[in-house]
């Protein structure tokens, strides 16, 4: 360990040993211009250590052992070097998950959370055992809560790239839920079996939207750790999601939904193609801070009433 990582006389072990490593921990993290460093310390002390952040609080008395006070060294440098927090623990919550995540797949976001109670907004409508397919899968966040949350659902994932749909996979063992969900490796609605085709009462992604000409100005943790290919779509930031809702027209049943998650800045394009395309009921909603941030669309049912 070097000393600047070490703090100087941080390790002197005084009685609330806990609450010494945190408060070093947090002034180290803040000097590496991490945000919210008292929590990223909590939570990998937490981690480390096997303690609840409230264990951490209640019982600060107690002194690490030497592996847990050198673990917690390692995971404090990694994270001032910007390296996602998830990954460094390895694990990320999402809605009522708690997942495996690593550099091979996108760490779930908030936002994305918003996207699944939508769709189950959506799914309570249709009855029966409704067909979902989740587009780019990644972790698999999106197609395990819908299949935890709405039992009756057939659930289908696709994901392009191998090394996500392994985690996912994974995700889907460690929950109990192997064979729950479909998972298909193949490019967006393509890798579906071609019996599927007109059959799926909705379709939901969160595809990659960064503009090839933004990536740089994203933050550390996501430019220099999570994968490119599942952030960056293009020139203009909507080539998949204008993939999606052309491949949609031919798996959606008549009646069905699409629903995908974008940058606030391209719901409104998405929304007048869909339109354009023939969708119907076209509606942007918009996340906790108010942005645009989801574009839902519904594939003219067969009466042709909506």
């Amino acid at each position: 360990m070097s000393e600047g990582v070490r703090g100087g006389n941080a390790w002197t072990r005084p009685a609330a040993e806990v609450v010494a490593l945190l408060t070093w921990a947090e002034r180290f993290l803040e000097r590496s211009g991490v945000p919210k460093p008292r929590l990223n310390a909590e939570r990998l002390l937490s981690h480390c250590t096997g303690r609840s952040r409230v264990e951490l609080y209640a019982y600060p008395e107690r002194t690490l052992r030497e592996e847990e006070r050198r673990s917690f060294v390692g995971a404090v440098a990694r994270r001032s070097r910007r390296e996602p927090l998830q990954y460094i623990t390895g694990t990320a919550f999402f809605r009522y998950l708690e997942l495996s995540v690593d550099p091979r797949v996108l760490i779930p976001r908030p936002e994305t959370e918003m996207l699944v109670e939508r769709a189950l907004a959506l799914l309570r409508g249709t009855g029966g055992h409704p067909l979902v397919v989740d587009v780019g899968t990644g972790s698999g966040c999106i197609a395990l809560s819908l299949a935890r949350e709405c039992p009756a659902a057939v659930v289908h994932a696709t994901d392009l790239d191998p090394r996500a749909l392994s985690v996912a996979l994974e995700n889907a063992r460690r929950l109990g839920m192997e064979g729950v969900v479909r998972f298909h490796l193949g490019d967006c609605l393509s890798a579906l079996p071609e019996d599927m085709r007109g059959t799926v009462d909705l379709v939901v992604s969160n595809p990659p939207y960064v503009r090839e000409g933004d990536f740089q100005s994203l933050p550390p943790e996501v430019r220099e750790h999570e994968p490119r290919s599942a952030l960056v779509a293009g020139p203009r930031g909507t080539e998949v999601h204008l993939r999606i809702l052309r491949e949609a027209l031919s798996w959606l049943t008549p009646g069905g939904w699409l629903l995908m998650e974008g940058g606030e800045d391209q719901m409104g394009e998405l929304a007048v193609v869909a339109r354009d395309m023939g969708y119907v009921e076209v509606r942007v909603h918009e996340d906790l801070n108010g942005r645009p941030r989801m574009v839902e669309a519904r594939l003219t049912p067969r009466d042709g009433f909506t």
